[in-house]
């Protein structure tokens, strides 16, 4: 089976750069929430880094003159990012719910 060679058309439409940077941008934003966990003394937010996310998200540009791989890897970016920020939300409410109840019981 001979090598699969990059689908680059000249005269096809360009890989969307723009795209691809900003959904990496948007990957990298996600860290400043294991940061400021683990900034707290709170170690374990260190597991939810969207570690996917941004190797997705260089993916998308190295693969730049690839557009069918580009436009694949952005996708694969932003369902990385949606789905960290659902699995955050999940994990926040119980330990803000926990803090609340600390703080109101002055413990």
């Amino acid at each position: 089976m001979p090598p699969r060679r990059a689908s680059f058309d000249p005269s096809g439409p360009p890989p969307r750069v723009g795209g691809a940077v900003a959904a990496l941008v948007v990957a990298l934003l996600t860290l400043v929430v294991p940061i400021l966990g683990f900034s707290m003394g709170l170690w374990f937010f260190i597991v939810l880094a969207n570690v996917p996310g941004i190797v997705m998200g260089v993916m998308a540009l190295k693969r730049v003159p690839d557009t069918e791989a580009v436009e694949r890897y952005i996708r694969y970016t932003w369902g990385c990012t949606f789905a960290y920020t659902a699995l955050y939300v999940v994990f926040a409410i119980p330990v803000l719910v926990l803090t609340f109840f600390i703080l109101l019981l002055g413990i």
